[in-house]
């Protein structure tokens, strides 16, 4: 990532409360750097432009410094404050402040920002007089007048700010469920060939064993039963998603005999969680057709859903193949696996940016494990 774009998503997240911040903090500190010269300045220009100051020598060396002090103790107040509620409360609430997009958002950032710049404001001007200038500018902290325009142009600040964020979140929304559509699309394009193979390895069993033949008929009947109404929603359960499985790992234990062993995870206090569908089975089959399959011996496959760290939710596949190395060991690899983690991998950023990552890694033991992890409290309802 450039430093560019990493700039711009960390502007993004600005107003999105999060324990762990994915932005470096010198990115962050020369946001607030840049909030502390625009209103340091913005300020000092008002004060000049009332008292006829501006541009004379006592506006360029009194001025103009003690705004940008007091707008860099109304910085400090900023980062102390939010960050503080960010790793100081539970989980829970910051789930919940995230996923409102109506006025109680607006009123949660509105009110806070208007208490982190009173009480910078107030700081930051008992120190200019005390520590700096002795100007006199603590009596303003005495005068309503003051008071009335501070939270005149607060208030302003604020919902300027909030009428954007929402705006773009509007607009961010909306792209993503396009981006949706059009990945679900192609799944939909993709999903035909393993049908057309099912079909046709049923075909070929009824002749020589039709006790076979049905049995994988049945599985199949189960499978489109299953995933043709993921394909037809906007969410899922994970209850469903792991019906799905074992409908299609129920087929392909069919096809590799003993080869295949499986083994299912999922609580019983995670079985409602919904989530987007279609996005586990992609993993499973990379799983196999990457990792097992082109062991003589086959293997295993598991599949586990978990709270995590942070309010997420983990979902491992895990299989003991021939692991991520396995074509600078000498192993044979199919190719075609990254279009299903590509596919996933767009479908995550479409919907929750940072907050959502799919993971290969080495399985320990040998084989890989692909790790998904999802905001808990933020998949759709």
């Amino acid at each position: 990532m450039s430093f560019t774009e990493e700039f711009a998503q960390a502007w993004r997240h600005q107003r999105t409360l999060m324990k762990h911040r994915p932005d470096r903090l010198r990115v962050r500190m020369l946001i607030y750097l840049l909030w502390l010269a625009g209103f340091g300045f913005f300020f000092a220009v008002i004060h000049g432009v009332q008292g006829r100051q501006l541009g004379t020598e006592r506006w360029w060396l009194h001025a103009l410094p003690g705004h940008l002090f007091v707008s860099a103790c109304v910085t400090g107040c900023f980062f102390a404050i939010f960050r503080g509620f960010e790793k100081l409360a539970p989980q829970r609430w910051i789930d919940t402040i995230v996923g409102w997009q109506d006025w109680r958002s607006g009123v949660f950032y509105t009110g806070l920002s208007v208490l982190c710049s009173a009480i910078g404001v107030t700081i930051g001007l008992a120190m200019v007089d005390t520590l700096w200038f002795a100007q006199g500018w603590r009596r303003a902290l005495l005068q309503p007048a003051f008071w009335g325009q501070f939270l005149g142009i607060s208030a302003f600040v604020s919902i300027v700010v909030g009428v954007r964020y929402r705006a773009r979140w509007k607009q961010e929304q909306l792209q993503a469920r396009v981006t949706e559509a059009q990945l679900r699309l192609l799944q939909g394009q993709i999903e035909p060939h393993f049908l057309f193979n099912t079909l046709a390895n049923v075909q070929s069993l009824i002749d020589f064993d039709p006790e076979r033949a049905k049995l994988m008929l049945e599985r199949f009947t189960d499978y489109l039963r299953a995933s043709l109404g993921q394909l037809r929603g906007e969410a899922t359960t994970l209850a469903q998603e792991f019906a799905m499985l074992e409908a299609y790992l129920g087929l392909m234990q069919l096809r590799m005999g003993e080869r295949l062993r499986v083994r299912l995870d999922l609580p019983a206090e995670l079985a409602g969680v919904e989530l987007p569908p279609l996005l586990v089975q992609p993993l499973v089959e990379n799983a196999i057709h990457h990792g097992l399959e082109p062991q003589i011996s086959g293997g295993e496959i598991a599949v586990s859903a978990r709270r995590g760290d942070a309010g997420a939710l983990v979902i491992d596949v895990e299989d003991d193949g021939q692991g991520l190395d396995a074509q600078r060991s000498g192993g044979q690899r199919r190719t075609g696996n990254g279009v299903a983690l590509t596919n996933i991998r767009a479908r995550l950023t479409a919907r929750w940016g940072v907050f959502a990552t799919l993971e290969l890694q080495p399985r320990a033991g040998g084989g890989t494990r692909a790790r998904l992890q999802l905001p808990l409290n933020s998949l759709p309802t």
